[in-house]
């Protein structure tokens, strides 16, 4: 028996008459008609024939140019359409990756499309029937787009007189370590572009000479040399800020070895880390311990949790929780603490009902201990926030610090002197003695002006960059001290504010360059972080190195992917 002859299988090729007779183009390997968009299974003269005599016989009556102008029109319109399905396709993958979604929702968006199509424009189902949206295309369309975002990186970094790095590690759910390194470099123009340099997944140690390798390979990819190279902020791990083998030690190490002064690199242990640090001074630890295990007692038992609930409910409570306290969160001890305050009665009474009474709760010290911590935490989150956000300048953070630090000596006199005005919610307990409190704003004064010494050293580098006209030119280093006369002296400048352009100081210029470049904090890092977390899930455990750096730069990148010359670039694949 001879075996069944399968006509697909027979390589027929598309005749250019066709176009012309049948009005079919042929796209990635079948014909497609140019009237109605069917695309046919084979390559056959008589199924292309069949098709048209059918469907569009009218069109016999165009002869001539009329017929040949009919299929060039239609060929447009075919490749306009192929071209907006593309695109389309590509604007969903990137709101799926910048929502840091699953890959294979693309498949589930493609469904609610075609839905609202039947409902709203049924004459355009098929358009929205051939938008590809499988996981692969999905997957390969963000990889397009990271490439492209890594592309204009590279072309801007080209740009750069001055860059800094920011760098830090976590550990994602399969216990790998991601180090994410992020560039904030600054070109002639004082335009600035702080973007993710790369995301390594360290599969081995993670030691100070680990790192330093996967710097140098992101550096050197992206062609950025270690002669611009202007400061490296860091989490202040060991692994980051050891004296011989961390990375900042490693780094001027190798600034050495290609004859650059390492007293040039800027080393920033992150501010905001060091704040935090800083609120650990506090002593009042009974207050902590308290106030958690009280909270834990309620709110990590489901019963407890919802017989509290309903008793706020019931007492009309102006809230309808308390909150948990995270150690990685920075703000989540301010609200906590408000939070059990303004809820004290209520708790007091439920943990009665439960038989754990908390005898804090009765004891005038302790609640105005309580209030105290809440004033203080509240005074030291909003530094915390102040120091958050992307793009901010050393200056400005340290300014901040700055600022802190004469509040807190204020606030030590003003307590001293029973003066309460700073602290409202102490004011309530009335204490009776208040020298206990303002010993504590002593303690996190002496706290602060210890952890930000290495960083008040630049305090006059960073007084010429951000208000050289109220330094003294005889504070300045020697060759910017000319520079400095003549910028102060000039009242013109002054008034415009168009010093930084001046071609006539030149050094005072590249100064100015040089520390507006550079990170005060780990803030992008950890911000990358939460986005990881959520990219990352355990229901997407498997995610490979490559796609998930890939959807974490389109998701967090300011520099916008080409996607219209993008799918110009891509064939049209139809969806079956």
């Amino acid at each position: 028996m001879w075996p069944k002859r399968k006509v697909d299988a027979e390589c027929r090729a598309f005749q250019e008459k066709w176009t012309n007779d049948y009005f079919f183009v042929e796209v990635k390997g079948k014909p497609v008609c140019l009237v109605c968009g069917d695309a046919l299974a084979v390559m056959k003269k008589a199924n292309l024939e069949r098709h048209y005599s059918s469907k569009h016989a009218k069109l016999n009556a165009l002869q001539g140019q009329m017929r040949l102008d009919k299929v060039n029109s239609l060929r447009r319109s075919l490749d306009a359409q192929q071209a907006n399905v593309i695109h389309t396709s590509f604007v969903v993958s990137e709101l799926i990756a910048k929502k840091l979604q699953p890959h294979s929702e693309g498949e589930f968006v493609k469904e609610r499309l075609v839905a609202a199509a039947e409902l709203l424009a049924p004459d355009k189902l098929k358009l929205f029937q051939s938008v590809s949206l499988s996981r692969r295309t999905v997957t390969e369309q963000i990889t397009d787009m990271a490439q492209d975002i890594e592309t204009t990186l590279n072309d801007t970094a080209k740009k750069f007189i001055f860059f800094s790095l920011a760098c830090d590690e976590t550990t994602d759910l399969t216990n790998t370590a991601q180090l994410a390194i992020f560039v904030r470099g600054i070109t002639a123009e004082f335009e600035t572009t702080e973007e993710l340099l790369s995301l390594q997944a360290m599969h081995g140690t993670t030691k100070g000479e680990d790192l330093f390798e996967q710097v140098v390979l992101a550096m050197n990819k992206f062609e950025l040399p270690f002669e611009k190279l202007s400061g490296l902020a860091t989490d202040g791990a060991p692994a980051m800020l050891g004296p011989q083998k961390g990375l900042t030690a490693l780094v001027k190490k190798e600034m050495s070895r290609l004859r650059l002064d390492p007293s040039d690199l800027v080393v920033c242990h992150c501010i905001i880390h060091q704040e935090s640090l800083c609120a650990h001074s506090l002593k009042l630890h009974s207050v902590m311990t308290t106030v958690v295990s009280t909270i834990n007692f309620i709110k990590s038992r489901g019963l407890n949790s919802r017989q509290f609930k309903e008793l706020l409910s019931d007492l009309e409570s102006e809230y309808g929780d308390l909150v948990y306290h995270c150690e990685v969160r920075w703000l989540s001890r301010a609200d906590m603490l408000a939070r059990f305050y303004n809820l004290r009665e209520e708790v007091k009474q439920f943990m009665e009902i439960k038989g754990k009474p908390v005898v804090e709760l009765s004891n005038d010290k302790w609640l105005c201990d309580l209030a105290f911590m809440v004033d203080i935490t509240k005074h030291l989150s909003e530094l915390n926030v102040k120091l958050q956000g992307p793009n901010q300048l050393l200056s400005s953070q340290l300014s901040y610090v700055k600022s802190f630090e004469a509040k807190l000596k204020l606030w030590q006199f003003q307590l001293e002197q029973g003066n309460f005005v700073h602290f409202p919610t102490l004011q309530e307990q009335k204490p009776a003695m208040t020298a206990e409190y303002a010993g504590e704003c002593a303690k996190l004064l002496q706290a602060f002006e210890e952890r930000f010494q290495d960083m008040k050293s630049k305090q006059n580098e960073l007084k010429i960059f951000a208000a050289p006209f109220n330094v003294k030119p005889s504070d300045v280093p020697d060759n910017l001290q000319h520079e400095i006369i003549e910028l102060q002296s000039n009242d013109e400048l002054k008034f415009y504010k168009l010093y930084v352009h001046c071609e006539d100081i030149p050094i005072l210029r590249r100064h100015t360059l040089k520390f507006a470049s550079l990170f005060g904090t780990t803030y992008c890092c950890e911000q990358f972080f939460s986005k990881l977390t959520l990219a990352k899930t355990r229901f997407r455990s498997r995610l490979t190195d490559p796609n998930l750096e890939n959807q974490l730069r389109v998701a967090s990148s300011s520099l916008p992917s080409d996607i219209r010359r993008l799918a110009k670039e891509k064939q049209f694949q139809p969806s079956h």
